[in-house]
């Protein structure tokens, strides 16, 4: 099975564990991929161990997913560590956040 690795940034727990039932569901299946997860809070990224953290978890993530990130502060933080490494990722997908996170958004090569 291949790996895939799916980072995110959610601002509250919820969405947490809707995301960690997604991936129980298609990590049980028989299918062709399975799937690493790692999540934090949005108010997680003000300590600056858990953004470094975020940081490192982006270096070999496959997809990188967040929403809702409309604290001026903290997606400033985010774009800092999420531009660099972008184009690497195979999908980033940031939706109702900031104009900045939203630029940031790609599928593939699009």
């Amino acid at each position: 099975r291949r790996l895939v690795k799916v980072v995110y940034v959610v601002l509250e727990s919820q969405y947490q564990a809707s995301m960690t039932s997604a991936v129980r569901q298609i990590n049980k299946s028989e299918g062709g991929v399975c799937i690493e997860c790692v999540g934090y809070l949005l108010e997680e990224i003000r300590d600056p161990q858990l953004l470094a953290e975020l940081q490192q978890d982006l270096k070999d993530a496959n997809v990188f997913i967040c929403s809702l990130i409309f604290v001026q502060e903290l997606a400033e933080k985010l774009v800092e560590v999420l531009r660099p490494c972008r184009d690497s990722l195979d999908a980033c997908l940031c939706f109702p956040s900031m104009p900045e996170v939203m630029k940031l958004n790609k599928l593939g090569s699009f």
